[in-house]
C-alpha cells in the first residue's frame, strides 16, 4: 500500500481582510470570496500584546485587521492556524486543548469551491 503524501493546503486569501463576524460561538473572517469560519478560541497580536477570545480588546484588535492583507498563512504543530497580516500583526489558533471547543478548528472556504476542513486531534 503506498502512502500519499499531500502537499500543504494553501490557506493564504488573496483580496485584504473585509469583514470579521461575530457568530454565536464562532468568527468568521471574510476576505471577499474568501473566508475562514474558526471554531477553535483565538488569539491576535496587537501593538506587540497577544490578546485571547473572550478577553478585553481582542474584538477591537480583530477588527482593526480590516483592510489589511494576509502576506503568510501557514499551520504546524502548536498552532492549527497562522494568519500573518502585511501590517506585522498575526491571527492564530492554537492547538493546545484549552483551546479546543469541538471536532473542527476552523473551515476555509477558497477561491473555485476550495475547502478546508481542519480537524482537532
Amino acid at each position: 500500500m503506498t502512502v500519499e503524501h499531500l502537499p500543504p493546503p494553501d490557506l493564504c486569501p488573496v483580496e485584504p481582510l473585509s469583514q470579521v463576524v461575530f457568530v454565536h460561538d464562532y468568527i468568521q473572517l471574510v476576505f471577499q470570496a474568501q473566508g475562514f469560519s474558526i471554531f477553535n478560541l483565538a488569539q491576535v497580536t496587537h501593538r506587540g500584546l497577544t490578546l485571547t477570545q473572550g478577553n478585553p480588546g481582542f474584538c477591537d484588535a480583530l477588527v482593526s485587521l480590516i483592510g489589511c492583507s494576509v502576506l503568510q498563512a501557514h499551520h504546524c504543530e502548536s498552532y492549527k492556524l497562522t494568519l500573518e497580516f502585511k501590517n506585522g500583526e498575526s491571527f492564530f489558533v492554537p492547538a493546545a486543548p484549552a483551546y479546543v471547543r469541538g471536532p473542527e478548528a476552523f473551515q476555509y472556504d477558497g477561491s473555485n469551491e476550495y475547502l478546508v476542513v481542519e480537524q482537532n486531534e
